[in-house]
């Protein structure tokens, strides 16, 4: 197999809930898109927190539309190291599971609250159905994926999530892009889809 497919990174953000979105920027509060996602109805908005951990603070944290059942946070190694905490490496968290998600602080310019999960996002491979079955891959089973370049690397354990809204990108994280020295428009290469 020989099927490329593009490599996004996704720098820290801010799932949100109405509910949560109410409390920091006030009631009925509607997100501002300015700029969309390459993923279908999705947006970063103008609208941005603070985490807040202990005395250590992340500001200016974008949040991504459209809001969601659930409040979480996504951040890097990196910054869990200058937080001093050891959030799970997940695909997304549970409200009634805390599966050692660690709770923070989420600041916003009218409140802020106190209960919101960070995790490190685990990498995953978004693709809609259709592509899904010409490649034959299943929803929840875990690739492989070689980049290209001077730095490049295999990435394994890629989480797939098939959806009807999904576009083919494999979502990496700051520390993961940079180690692989990952550019613009770069594609890696699948090359395991066995497991």
């Amino acid at each position: 197999m020989n099927q490329k497919v593009i490599i996004e990174i996704s720098a820290h953000h801010c799932h949100i809930s109405q509910k949560d979105l109410d409390l920091i920027y006030g009631k009925n509060y509607q997100l501002t898109p300015i700029k969309p996602l390459s993923q279908i109805g999705q947006f970063a908005s103008r609208e941005t927190i603070n985490i807040k951990i202990g005395d250590k603070i992340i500001k200016n944290v974008r949040i991504l539309g459209p809001v969601r059942k659930n409040t979480q946070i996504e951040i890097s190694e990196t910054e869990a190291h200058y937080l001093k905490i050891k959030p799970p490496i997940a695909e997304c968290t549970c409200p009634k599971k805390s599966g050692g998600c660690v709770i923070s602080e989420i600041i916003g310019p009218k409140g802020k609250i106190n209960r919101c999960a960070i995790i490190i996002a685990r990498r995953h491979l978004h693709i809609d159905p259709a592509t899904a079955k010409k490649i034959g891959l299943k929803n929840k089973q875990l690739i492989s994926a070689t980049t290209m370049g001077k730095k490049s690397v295999t990435f394994h354990n890629i989480l797939v999530r098939i959806d009807p809204n999904f576009r083919p990108s494999i979502h990496l994280d700051t520390d993961e892009g940079n180690a692989a020295g990952i550019k613009l428009n770069e594609k890696a290469t699948i090359i395991n889809n066995k497991y």
